[in-house]
């Protein structure tokens, strides 16, 4: 998800020129699930489920250990919020000291999955609110602006070799628009690109590497009366990420289905719905069997474009490639009761005369009570509820989800 970089000056600077502007969008933040906040964004080599139709493509084709059934499905959503603090600078954009300013975003996200075999097909919903106000004092001028932004992603992909080699790629359309104290819509426009990736995942090793890129976005702006049009621009990214668990539960376990499963026990090319009920227990038995501890280690190396275009401060934006590295890891140390995470990342400066900040994450999925709503729930009706914090200087950025416990 693109996080707007500095919010509170682009009304003065876009509309006070007679020259054409561009405008760009930086991401130096990590945003989206719990899972990914908690471990510092490194993600793209663990990407599954629907949390990770945003960040890796090839992610909609991995099937999960607890899937027993040729087609399946997953949900979720997430909610952050990143103004907790009385002084943030959540844009790191720099000031002087007759130059104060507070910043505040709100992100939230949707996000779907349907599988059938080793195909997978996938679409996020994500929108964030960006809110930059910045005072003035030696000029005597207030300055607000308001961006809400938003990202679809929608991703097909397959799993080669009994899903050892997974492949996806899909468009993803932004929308945008910028308001401000006074004046309700400064403009709105939309632009559309393209996300492709790669997940590695071999059924002995209990690791993966992985490789994402997501493209270029731009759309036209609107400029002043007789002047020529601006553009935004949304920068291209590309990350690579290599996943390592140590323990003895698989990390790369091979899909089963209980079709498949039944087949083999009855020799019958069409068993029956009771014989197909009885090889689902048992795979879910033997899933329930498998050892919980576990130590993940996930690493991520991102690259964001940069080309000294004008950032939203008002400043010009950092020119040549941005290189975030990302670090993070995870383990149940209760097992079926407590997950922990904690993670790292470098926030590069996106702006001129910025300073970097370092990152430190955490998060965790507790399990909750048990309902199974009504009888709508079969096997996993445990609830969960998922945490996460990223803190840095003068930000801090929560984010919560409630699930299942698997």
């Amino acid at each position: 998800m693109a996080t707007l970089a500095c919010v509170s000056t682009v009304a003065t600077r876009a509309h006070a020129q007679d020259q054409a502007e561009t405008l760009d969008a930086g991401r130096g933040l990590i945003t989206g699930s719990t899972r990914r906040i908690g471990l510092g964004g490194a993600f793209v080599a663990l990407a599954d489920d629907s949390e990770g139709v945003a960040i890796n493509p090839a992610s909609v084709a991995v099937r999960l250990p607890y899937s027993f059934s040729p087609w399946d499905y997953g949900l979720g959503a997430d909610i952050a919020i990143g103004a907790w603090l009385p002084e943030n600078d959540i844009y790191n954009q720099p000031t002087s000291n007759e130059d104060t300013g507070q910043s505040s975003a709100l992100f939230g996200s949707l996000h779907a999955n349907v599988y059938y075999l080793h195909a997978g097909l996938g679409i996020s919903a994500e929108a964030q609110r960006n809110a930059g106000a910045r005072s003035d004092r030696a000029q005597g001028i207030d300055t607000d602006l308001a961006a809400n932004f938003g990202m679809v992603h929608l991703n097909l992909a397959y799993g080669f070799l009994d899903g050892q080699l997974l492949l996806g790629a899909g468009p993803r359309i932004v929308g945008m628009s910028f308001e401000s104290e006074s004046s309700s819509g400064l403009f709105s426009k939309a632009g559309a690109g393209y996300a492709a990736g790669i997940v590695i995942k071999p059924k002995v090793a209990q690791f993966r590497i992985a490789a994402a890129y997501k493209s270029h976005i731009e759309a036209e702006l609107p400029g002043e009366a007789g002047g020529p049009p601006g553009t935004f621009e949304v920068p291209w990214e590309a990350a690579l990420g290599f996943a390592y668990q140590f323990g003895r539960r698989p990390f790369n376990p091979p899909l089963v289905t209980a079709v498949q499963m039944a087949r083999s026990q009855t020799g019958k090319p069409e068993p029956t719905p009771s014989e197909i009920k009885q090889a689902e227990d048992e795979l879910f038995e033997r899933y329930l069997r498998l050892q919980r501890r576990y130590v993940l280690i996930s690493s991520e190396l991102s690259l964001i474009e940069g080309g000294g275009k004008l950032g939203f401060s008002g400043l010009g934006a950092h020119s040549g490639p941005i290189v975030s590295p990302r670090l993070g890891i995870e383990s149940e140390v209760i097992a079926h009761h407590l997950r922990l995470r904690a993670g790292t990342y470098y926030e590069p400066a996106l702006v001129d005369d910025a300073a970097p900040r370092v990152h430190g994450t955490g998060g965790l999925d507790v399990r909750l009570f048990r309902w199974d709503v009504f009888g709508l729930i079969d096997r996993f009706d445990y609830w969960e509820l998922s945490l996460a914090a990223d803190a840095a200087r003068a930000y801090l950025n929560t984010s919560f989800s409630i699930g299942f416990w698997h």
